[in-house]
C-alpha cells in the first residue's frame, strides 16, 4: 500500500523546474543527485538506504527525474510521486561484491538515459570514494563531468507553507520531549531513564499528531561531560550538583526541528547562572535581526555586540540551515558568511557553549520574516533548575 504523498504533485514539479533553472544556467543537461535529502525533497522518498550507492537522476528532457535504487530497496519508493518506469532497480548480488560493480552499473544506467551534452554529480556526497567515483564515471564514458552539489540544497532553502507545517508540528514535539526529559531528572535516576522519556515523546508526538523516526539520536550530555558537543546518555546515575544538555530534534516527514537546552540538578554555581542569563540576553537581542536580506554575517555579529560583554568563551558559529534530515548545508551563522536570509528559510539558531572550562546550550529553530525571527519553540527560554 502506497503512503499518502508529503506534498502536493505541483509542489513536486515546482522543485524540480527550479533545479532545472540552475541547470540551465549552468549549460549542464543532467544531473545525479546522490545526497539522499536531496532525493527525498525531489521525489519524497522517505527510505533510509543511504548506506548503499543511489541516486536519483534529473535530465531537462524529462519530466519526472528517474530514482536508482538497490532491488530490495524499491519496496521504500511508497512514498513517492514518480512513475514505475522512473524507479530503477539494480540487482541484489551485485552489493556481495562491494560498491564498485554498483557504482559501475548506476553509471551505465546514467550512460543510457541521461540528455547529450554536460553532467553534473553531486561529488561531494557521503559514500562516493574516490574508487567508487571512478567505477562510475568509466562506466558513463566520454562526457565532461562539473560538480553539483549544493544546487538542490539552495532551491531547499526556502521552505513552502506545507513544509513550515511539518516543521512546526515537529517543534511542537521537540517541546514536548525537552520537557518530558527535565522532568524525570532527579537524585538516583539513571540518565537511561530520563533519555527514555526524550525517545519515547519524539516517537509518541503529540495527540494532535504523532512523531516521525529520528535521523539521529538525542544528544544529552550529563555531568563532567555537559561540554561536550555530540555525546550521548551513559549508565551513570544523577546525582545533585549534575548538568544536563539535552540537543534534540523531531521529525515530520524527514523534516527536522530542533531545540536545546540545559538542565541543572540541585543549585548552579554563580558563574553557570550568569553564562545563562548572558546567552539568553544575547539569543533574545538577537533574535529581530533573523530579517530578510540580512546576511548571516550580519546576525554573528549583532549576537556578539551583545554576547561579547559578558566574557563568556566561545568559538563556535551560532547557527545554520535546517530541514530535511536536520542540517541543510546553506546557510552558517559565521563571521565570514555572506550569504543572505531568504524569506521563509529556516535556521537552527544555537548557541552551545562547549569549552573545556565550561558547558552551556541553548537552541531553537527559527523561520526567516521580513520582521525577524519566528521561532518553533515555545517553552521557557534559561536553563532549567531542578531542586
Amino acid at each position: 500500500m502506497s503512503r499518502t504523498l508529503a506534498f502536493t504533485i505541483s509542489e513536486y514539479q515546482e522543485r524540480l523546474r527550479s533545479v532545472k533553472q540552475r541547470m540551465e544556467a549552468a549549460g549542464v543537461s543532467t544531473l545525479f543527485v546522490i545526497s539522499e535529502p536531496n532525493i527525498v525533497y525531489l521525489t519524497g522518498y522517505e527510505g533510509f538506504s543511504a548506506y548503499v550507492p543511489q541516486g536519483l537522476l534529473v535530465c531537462l528532457s524529462d519530466e519526472q527525474p528517474t530514482l536508482i535504487l538497490r532491488e530490495m530497496d524499491v519496496l521504500c519508493a511508497n512514498s513517492v510521486y514518480l512513475n514505475d518506469e522512473h524507479i530503477i532497480q539494480y540487482d541484489e548480488d551485485l552489493l556481495g561484491l562491494g560498491e564498485e560493480p554498483v557504482w559501475r552499473r548506476i553509471g551505465e544506467i546514467i550512460a543510457a538515459r541521461r540528455n547529450r551534452g554536460r553532467l553534473a554529480v553531486e561529488r561531494s556526497s557521503r559514500g562516493l570514494t574516490v574508487d567508487n567515483y571512478a567505477a562510475l564515471t568509466k562506466a558513463i564514458g566520454p562526457v565532461e563531468i562539473v560538480e553539483g552539489s549544493g544546487w538542490v540544497n539552495a532551491v531547499r532553502a526556502v521552505k513552502s507553507t506545507d513544509e513550515l507545517m511539518y516543521m512546526r508540528r515537529a517543534g511542537a514535539i521537540a517541546d514536548a520531549a525537552i520537557l518530558a526529559g527535565v522532568k524525570k531528572i532527579g537524585r538516583d535516576v539513571r540518565e537511561a531513564d530520563v533519555a527514555a522519556e526524550v525517545v519515547s515523546t519524539l516517537a509518541a508526538g503529540t495527540m494532535d499528531f504523532p512523531g516521525g523516526p529520528p535521523i539521529t539520536g538525542p544528544v544529552m550530555a550529563v555531568g563532567p561531560i555537559s561540554n561536550a558537543p555530540h555525546v550521548y546518555w551513559s549508565s551513570g546515575i544523577y546525582q545533585a550538583g549534575m548538568q544536563t544538555n539535552f540537543e534534540t530534534g523531531a521529525y515530520q516527514r524527514r523534516y527536522s526541528t530542533a531545540v536545546s537546552r540545559t538542565a541543572f540538578l540541585g543549585k548552579p554555581s554563580a558563574r553557570l547562572v550568569h553564562i545563562d542569563q548572558s546567552v539568553r540576553d544575547a539569543f533574545e537581542a538577537t533574535l529581530p535581526a533573523f530579517k530578510t536580506g540580512a546576511r548571516c554575517c550580519d546576525v554573528y555579529a549583532r549576537f556578539w555586540e551583545e554576547f561579547g560583554p559578558a566574557g563568556v568563551k566561545k568559538k563556535s558559529r551560532i547557527g545554520y540551515g535546517i530541514g530535511i534530515d536536520w542540517a541543510e548545508g546553506n546557510y552558517s551563522l559565521q563571521r565570514d558568511d555572506t550569504s543572505i536570509l531568504l524569506t521563509n528559510s529556516t535556521v537552527h539558531f544555537i548557541v552551545g557553549i562547549w569549552e573545556r572550562e565550561e558547558g552551556y546550550i541553548l537552541s531553537e529553530t527559527v523561520r526567516v520574516t521580513d520582521r525577524g525571527a519566528e521561532s518553533f519553540s515555545a517553552i521557557k527560554r534559561g536553563m532549567f533548575v531542578i531542586e
